[in-house]
């Protein structure tokens, strides 16, 4: 089975992205995000621009036991137990939900912060094989 993402021309140099359905029951949401595939990410993530997008109340998320550091510092995260990402196979996880502590940030960072996108990270990568090459604009996950 062969899933194709894309090179989203809106970054420079751009990224590759692939498009998933996210639902959860629990939550009540079933709605469709691009996620910038990210090598270096150890867990999928979702960032403060899809948490307004997505609508989600974090009092109705757990709190994860740690919270994550990257770009933008330490970043609280929750957890959405019950998701599932769908993209011609399905995945199910505990999907991380990474908000950062705007109050900290000066108004260049918080406009920074405010457009990463959400990341697919390698406890999905892993499970595919994963090709990517800019030159043939090809971004492939094979099963």
């Amino acid at each position: 089975m062969k899933i194709y993402g894309f090179l989203n021309k809106e970054y420079e140099p751009p990224a590759p992205f692939i498009k998933v359905l996210l639902i959860s029951k629990k939550l009540n949401i079933q709605k469709f995000l691009n996620l910038c595939i990210d090598t270096s990410a150890s867990s999928t993530i979702i960032l403060d621009k899809d948490i307004r997008y997505l609508r989600l109340n974090l009092k109705d998320l757990k709190k994860a036991e740690k919270n994550i550091g990257g770009i933008g510092g330490i970043i609280d995260t929750y957890i959405i137990e019950d998701a599932k990402i769908i993209f011609k196979t399905e995945e199910e996880l505990n999907l991380l939900v990474g908000v950062h502590r705007m109050d900290k940030l000066t108004e260049q960072e918080k406009k920074i912060i405010t457009k990463l996108p959400s990341l697919l990270g390698r406890d999905i990568i892993e499970k595919f094989k994963f090709t990517f090459s800019k030159k043939e604009n090809l971004v492939l996950f094979e099963k």
